[in-house]
């Protein structure tokens, strides 16, 4: 039995292929979100092209870790690719049994966030909302392809959220929620929580009161600070390796470090925050706004993937230097994508 993945150069995203080969089987095929923009004409395309020879590549699971540009629009051209090959009676170049992706209505349905504003709900139908700036009108772009990625997929008829037991990809209220993938692999969802899902509400609330007379700074205020951090789909992916443990790989999209240590404790997958596993994908492409040494120090690794360019000063400086104070004399590997460690790296984690 055998896990591999690869970590596609993905510009300042993220884009993983995983493969997971067991008794002579066909590969299990699983892609974590698919990068920004040109990541897919570029790079995921023609890797699936690499791989199919000349047969449909089967995607297993298509999953997006949450909605940010940087890791959902090389797969909304994915899909509107499958769609322009079928629109001309084209073969599929791929198929995908299930697209995992928690849209913005779907993580608010029934909730004062879809509701009680007008610019959050300009935006959920499409429509651009003024008066937002920076990092919320960026999110607010990504409700928006999110929608685009969610009707994507309802036209070519592949199943949204399938096998994640209920409409949305979540952790229980207690307990471990585990998903079988295939024969030997598993995943248990770590996030988003139902009570991180019930604060996003409580922060609206407050941007609500902080801003009582301006909509329009009320949705750059919630967005700003709480929509990726919290919702991001945390996974812990469980390979059979026949005989022994299995292969653990902790898959954090851009949640917060603290979320995260939330959720092991929580699920009880680990106590106090505490868990070793084979590979850790560093959250938020190393941003030191979403890490600490503290977390490096309970959340241990012998690899570890870092999805960064260096655009918005990413992976950052503090980030390296934590996890390398954190497992000074242990053993452990860093991979690093577009980058060639000419720049200082060495130093910083000799250091």
């Amino acid at each position: 039995n055998m896990l591999t993945i690869e970590a596609l150069q993905a510009n300042d995203g993220d884009c993983l292929l995983l493969h997971y080969e067991r008794d002579n089987a066909a590969p299990v095929r699983i892609l974590i979100d698919g990068g920004s923009r040109g990541v897919y004409s570029n790079v995921l395309r023609r890797r699936i092209d690499e791989l199919r020879r000349g047969e449909a590549l089967a995607l297993r699971l298509v999953m997006v870790s949450h909605i940010d540009a940087d890791h959902i629009t090389g797969l909304i051209d994915l899909f509107h690719d499958l769609e322009r090959a079928q629109e001309n009676g084209e073969d599929p170049f791929c198929t995908i049994r299930t697209l995992w992706h928690n849209s913005f209505e779907r993580i608010h349905q029934g909730k004062a966030a879809t509701v009680q504003s007008a610019v959050v709900s300009a935006t959920l139908g499409g429509v651009v909302a003024s008066g937002l700036e920076g990092k919320a009108a960026a999110v607010v772009a990504s409700v928006r392809q999110g929608n685009q990625l969610r009707d994507a997929a309802e036209r070519l008829a592949v199943p949204i959220n399938e096998g994640a037991i209920d409409p949305l990809v979540r952790a229980p209220d207690a307990g471990v929620r585990r998903i079988r993938i295939a024969p030997g692999l598993q995943f248990s969802i770590l996030g988003p929580r139902e009570d991180q899902l019930r604060r996003l509400d409580e922060e609206w609330r407050k941007s609500k009161e902080s801003n009582p007379a301006n909509p329009a700074a009320q949705a750059a205020d919630y967005l700003n600070r709480t929509v990726p951090n919290l919702s991001s789909i945390v996974v812990l992916l469980e390979a059979s390796r026949g005989q022994g443990a299995p292969v653990r790989v902790l898959l954090t999209g851009d949640a917060g470090g603290d979320h995260i240590l939330e959720s092991l404790d929580a699920t009880g997958l680990g106590a106090g925050g505490r868990i070793h596993v084979d590979v850790l994908k560093v959250q938020h492409h190393g941003s030191n706004h979403s890490t600490t040494q503290d977390f490096f120090e309970r959340v241990t690794a012998d690899r570890y993937i870092i999805s960064g360019n260096g655009k918005h000063g990413i992976p950052h400086e503090d980030t390296l230097k934590w996890l390398s104070a954190a497992r000074r004399n242990k053993p452990y590997d860093v991979y690093l994508t577009n980058r060639d460690g000419d720049d200082g790296l060495k130093e910083m984690f000799d250091g």
